[in-house]
């Protein structure tokens, strides 16, 4: 103990120089790269049809549906899918295989090198932003404040990955929540970009865009331009995407309308079977059957497909709200208190090893703590801080409740929760006598 307290009082004496930063940032280059390289082998290990010869990053095998959109973008064919023998344009959002697409062919076809410029990238952004809170003992902050990022196992893969979403959205929401919290005299205009970003990448998050942007456009009642980027540059986006869209199906995607597939992800959620495997078995098991029902002579176009699905699952909610109602309730389970490995698949025999997630516990416990201390808060006062935190997670809660959730899912939101408890309950009122 008397090591700890020395050790805490001489990082305390550590001034924030430009030598001592940046040597701060060459150890957690350093760190991020030993981390990323474990990590990418491991990711090989147990997936080696990512990558071929010398390690070389085979796109067409990335999972999620994302592999023949980033075949069609190495062939020059753009952001094309193929489902049920129909070209799907829209069905998903560009950011993420565009990004592994400039990777891949303008930094290096190496998986390992494209990984670890990924998130030494995003990380950069991170430490920068963190650097410029004002904030006494800086040094000891940004030390602490990147271990909190770093330190859960499951939330660190989840967004050192690349080959789905979160490995980017995790990034971008923890970016927009250090972004408010900063003095930036520009902020809302990196805000606005941030908010872009996530926009163009997951579909789902059309709640959180429109939800925030809004807010930072009445939050400040000085009502300077500035003010106004976030909804502009969301408005934007919503136009581009549409327009882009109906150049290539005639229909302008808008709204929960953003990409065609959305409806037959959301039909995994609202059928017979979703509330006696989840979440112990991924829903994703259900696809095949799912597809299986399309009625052969609806294949004539991505949208025609989209709305099959769409109206089948709310068929499927006015006929079965008790079961719609529990599947909430199973939703909500995983958030909160869920400590197994969700939505997995049965193996070889059939069987499904419901293993205890360590990294779990944690998470749920600073989670639950984070929720009720966002939810007091917000009782007792309606600060544009507390409105904001509120915001940030019933909105982007919300989709998820409409469909469904996994834990990794939930990580970026776990982080920003230890980041929360630690910046508001222990740095700023110094709980602790290590400040």
């Amino acid at each position: 103990m008397k090591f700890s307290l020395t050790f805490f009082n001489n990082i305390k004496k550590i001034n924030l120089t430009g030598y001592n930063l940046f040597y701060l940032y060459l150890l957690f280059v350093f760190i991020i790269l030993i981390i990323n390289f474990i990590f990418s082998y491991l990711y090989t290990v147990k997936f080696p049809n990512i990558v071929g010869d010398n390690n070389q990053f085979i796109l067409e095998n990335v999972g999620f549906n994302f592999g023949q959109i980033m075949k069609n973008l190495e062939l020059g064919n753009g952001l094309k899918a193929t489902y049920f023998g129909i070209d799907y344009y829209v069905s998903r959002m560009p950011l993420l295989p565009l990004v592994l697409h400039f990777l891949y062919n303008y930094v290096s076809e190496n998986f390992y090198v494209i990984l670890f410029v990924k998130n030494i990238f995003f990380f950069s952004i991170i430490f920068f932003i963190l650097v410029n809170l004002t904030i006494k003992n800086k040094f000891l902050f940004l030390l602490i404040s990147l271990m909190i990022f770093l330190y859960n196992p499951h939330n660190l893969i989840t967004t050192l990955s690349i080959n789905f979403e979160e490995g980017i959205l995790n990034y971008l929401i923890i970016i927009l929540f250090l972004l408010f919290y900063s003095e930036f005299k520009y902020r809302n205009i990196y805000i606005g970009l941030i908010i872009a970003s996530i926009f163009f990448l997951k579909s789902s998050m059309i709640f959180l865009c429109t939800g925030l942007s809004i807010f930072f456009l009445i939050n400040d009642h000085k009502k300077r331009i500035f003010n106004y980027f976030p909804i502009m540059i969301f408005l934007i986006s919503s136009l581009s995407w549409g327009i882009y869209s109906y150049q290539k199906t005639k229909v302008f995607a808008y709204g929960t309308n953003l990409v065609s597939y959305n409806s037959f992800t959301l039909n995994h959620a609202y059928n017979e079977k979703f509330n006696s495997i989840y979440p112990e078995i991924s829903p994703d098991t259900l696809t095949k059957e799912i597809e299986n029902k399309l009625p052969k002579n609806i294949f004539k176009d991505e949208w025609e497909i989209n709305d099959y699905y769409f109206k089948d699952s709310i068929n499927y909610l006015k006929l079965n709200p008790y079961e719609v109602f529990l599947s909430v309730l199973k939703k909500i389970q995983v958030i909160f208190i869920y400590l197994n490995k969700d939505s997995q698949f049965l193996d070889q025999n059939n069987q499904l090893i419901n293993e205890l997630r360590i990294s779990n516990i944690p998470n749920k416990i600073l989670f639950i703590t984070f929720t009720f201390l966002i939810i007091t808060n917000f009782i007792y006062q309606r600060s544009s801080k507390n409105i904001f935190m509120i915001l940030l997670v019933l909105l982007y809660f919300f989709p998820y409740m409409v469909g469904f959730i996994y834990t990794r899912h939930c990580t970026s939101l776990y982080m920003i929760a230890s980041f929360y408890l630690f910046y508001e309950y222990i740095y700023i009122k110094k709980k602790l006598d290590f400040f």
